[in-house]
């Protein structure tokens, strides 16, 4: 175990030197926040406390939250061949995903999510430079389709979608209240956008109106970027 956790240990304190240039990002506005990592096979943790400086502590210190996830699940997200951010997508908090989370400090809940966030974009996806791989194979499952999230901050949200032939994003029909766009950038389906359906091509943008329904419906496989924002 004592090794185990020292190679967990030297894990995370890799990923925090990779993501220096975005140390400013991790941190809360105001105090500090505990975030607990525990991979559930073996049961080794740490806590990595993002303050006016970040540090590890071995084991879990009075997290505010808890990310788990299995050993395999750490090992392929440090080495790229899974996406942190996408392993945790879901269409609804219930379902449950490789990767989970427990939030202890309910009244900080807002600036906690922010948080998580946060790790997902900058910490656990590895490199100094940061570069997303955009594929089927490190997709999440989610909204009728395949999302890898890009970006979720400060109210501004993107996620690059595949959406397979005979598939529809947001097939239960759902709406948002806040503004968002649908960029096709290959395939053919259509879309419904409140009460209109109609083609779609690549290369086109659809702007969607607060509390709409939003649609695609695939004739062949679709890549679109999908973002929202004011998105509070």
């Amino acid at each position: 175990m004592v090794n185990s956790m020292n190679e967990l240990l030297s894990s995370i304190r890799k990923l925090l030197k990779d993501a220096s240039n975005y140390h400013d990002l991790l941190k809360p506005d105001m105090g500090e926040i505990k975030a607990g990592i525990e991979l559930t096979d073996t049961d080794e943790r740490v806590t990595i406390i993002l303050g006016d400086k970040i540090s590890i502590a071995e084991g879990l210190v009075n997290p505010d939250f808890k990310i788990l996830m299995s050993s395999q699940t750490f090992k392929d997200i440090i080495q790229g061949k899974a996406d942190a951010f996408a392993l945790a997508a879901r269409a609804r908090s219930k379902e449950v995903r490789p990767l989970e989370f427990e939030v202890y400090s309910k009244e900080r809940g807002k600036e906690i999510w922010e948080t998580i966030r946060a790790l997902l974009m900058y910490l656990f996806t590895p490199g100094t430079i940061k570069i997303k791989n955009l594929k089927e194979e490190l997709a999440g499952q989610a909204h009728g389709a395949h999302p890898i999230p890009l970006v979720y901050w400060n109210g501004l949200r993107c996620s690059w979608f595949l959406v397979k032939a005979g598939e529809i994003l947001n097939k239960e029909g759902e709406k948002n209240p806040y503004p968002q766009l649908f960029i096709i950038l290959n395939g053919k389906g259509r879309a419904i956008i409140g009460n209109e359906e109609f083609k779609i091509k690549p290369r086109t943008a659809i702007y969607i109106p607060r509390n709409s329904i939003h649609q695609i419906k695939a004739d062949e496989d679709i890549e679109l970027l999908w973002l929202a924002w004011q998105a509070w």
